[in-house]
């Protein structure tokens, strides 16, 4: 074989692994689901048990002067839980954030 058509093979073959990882079907992924939020003492928290992703919890408080104050928690795995220390203003709401 010349040395033209070894490069020229060589060449297709890595055209063709890269198209073909290109192609290779990526994990699943499943936004967090079974997910709490709640108040207890300074802090909200969030917690989810299932999915896949993250989590974190957000929180609207109102403010007399500055309202809203939209408040929210670290990204943390299912599993594990998001927390957010409070102001001292009144609590409009409280959500959970996902993404994954």
């Amino acid at each position: 074989m010349s040395l033209r058509r070894h490069l020229a093979a060589v060449a297709g073959s890595a055209v063709l692994c890269l198209a073909a990882a290109g192609l290779a079907p990526s994990p699943a992924l499943a936004a967090p689901t079974d997910c709490t939020a709640w108040i207890s003492g300074d802090y909200a928290y969030s917690t989810c048990t299932s999915g896949t992703g993250e989590h974190s919890v957000g929180v609207e408080q109102s403010h007399p002067l500055a309202n809203p104050i939209l408040l929210t928690g670290g990204w943390t795995t299912v599993g594990g839980v998001s927390s957010v220390r409070l102001l001292p203003w009144p609590v409009k709401r409280i959500w959970v954030n996902r993404r994954g």
